[in-house]
């Protein structure tokens, strides 16, 4: 009876696997060490390995193993670095069961790299997509490359952070910003507003940004508008499309005179909070707009600069803007002033007595007479 229920267990995980594979439609991949030129085979595998593994970051197939490639090679007599034709490549492919071969060539003129990258069928050996690229520099240059390359054999475009890698530039996290959730305002406001906040963040220049048309590409693909996509499930899923590190979504409410913004930034890989602001807001409409465009420097973790804060106090100052709760002047702030105003007055009324007089400089209270002298209760 134990060996029933162990060969059961092993045919029903057997059965849910090989259902899992049936509905996985994507392309099955694999990919072959590439013949290097003038390089070492140990800098060649390393490469295809950042390959490898970029691919298998795009989500678009699914890719086997080295492990396995490596089996099948030992199993015909061969060494991954000795398969370089398209001919033997094929074969490979045929005894793997997939339907797609990677293959390509790394050299080196000069002071320049070149990378080829050839993907083609194994059913009918034709051509898929090839792909190349030109690095000079220092070979470890070539990883990013690789990167670069994987996600555009594939069809995929490279993520904005492999592209500012390849062209120099500083390497900023990558940001989309969902249009905020409105509750009780317009959802023409609610985008008045997260453009505002997009503006003001691009300003910061400490991240890029993925312009509004890019997003809304993907969200029309996806059958969605930015405003639909309010559940952080669904800003995950379109951050992953796009390639970004982080996304922002938020949501502005009104309840009477009193605004409330919310705003949430979190890691597309982890799910994981990277930070979360809000602000409760009674006034004018452009004091609401200050504080969105506060909350674009403070969300990254940034001090915002000199004038916002100066334009903020102004609009508390003139009444309006105020905490919540509050609306209109700051009644106890003037009844502070008057109540204080009363008092110097009182000083200074003091202070003539002490001041005049034949005492000059003023006493300790000899002025002062007795209290006066209540009559005794019978």
């Amino acid at each position: 009876m134990y060996k029933i229920g162990i060969f059961y267990k092993a045919a029903v995980i057997f059965l849910f696997t090989a259902l899992a594979i049936a509905q996985d439609t994507r392309p099955t991949v694999a990919i072959l060490d590439f013949e290097g030129q003038d390089i070492s085979v140990q800098e060649v595998q390393t490469l295809t390995e950042r390959m490898r593994s970029e691919i298998g970051a795009t989500n678009a197939v699914r890719l086997i193993e080295r492990k396995a490639i490596e089996n099948i090679m030992a199993e015909q007599g061969l060494a991954q670095s000795g398969c370089v034709t398209d001919e033997c490549a094929a074969e490979v492919g045929q005894l793997l069961g997939v339907q797609f071969m990677v293959n390509g060539r790394i050299g080196k003129l000069g002071d320049k790299y070149t990378i080829d990258v050839k993907m083609f069928s194994v059913e009918t050996g034709a051509t898929e997509r090839t792909v190349s690229a030109t690095h000079e520099g220092d070979v470890s240059g070539l990883l990013v490359e690789m990167q670069i390359l994987a996600w555009e054999i594939v069809g995929l475009q490279a993520p904005q952070r492999l592209r500012l890698k390849r062209s120099g530039e500083v390497d900023k996290p990558t940001v989309a910003v969902l249009d905020f959730e409105g509750r009780g305002i317009s959802n023409l406001e609610a985008q008045t507003l997260t453009d505002r906040f997009t503006t003001a963040m691009n300003n910061t220049d400490k991240v890029q940004l993925v312009e509004r048309g890019v997003m809304s590409e993907v969200l029309e693909e996806q059958g969605l508008e930015s405003g639909d996509c309010n559940s952080e499930e669904c800003a995950a899923e379109v951050g992953a499309m796009l390639g970004v590190e982080f996304m922002i979504n938020g949501a502005v409410g009104k309840l009477g005179d009193t605004y409330t913004i919310d705003i949430k930034m979190f890691s597309v890989a982890t799910g994981a909070a990277e930070n979360m602001k809000s602000v409760t807001y009674q006034g004018k409409v452009d004091g609401l707009i200050v504080e969105i465009e506060l909350l674009s420097w403070t969300i990254l973790g940034l001090d915002p600069p000199k004038d916002l804060i100066k334009k903020q106090r102004r609009y508390a100052e003139s009444g309006q803007m105020t905490a919540a709760g509050g609306g209109g002047p700051n009644w106890l702030m003037w009844g502070l002033i008057g109540l204080a105003g009363i008092g110097g007055a009182a000083v200074a009324m003091g202070g003539g007595d002490n001041g005049g007089g034949d005492n000059g400089g003023g006493s300790s209270g000899s002025d002062i007479g007795e209290p006066p002298t209540f009559p005794t209760v019978p």
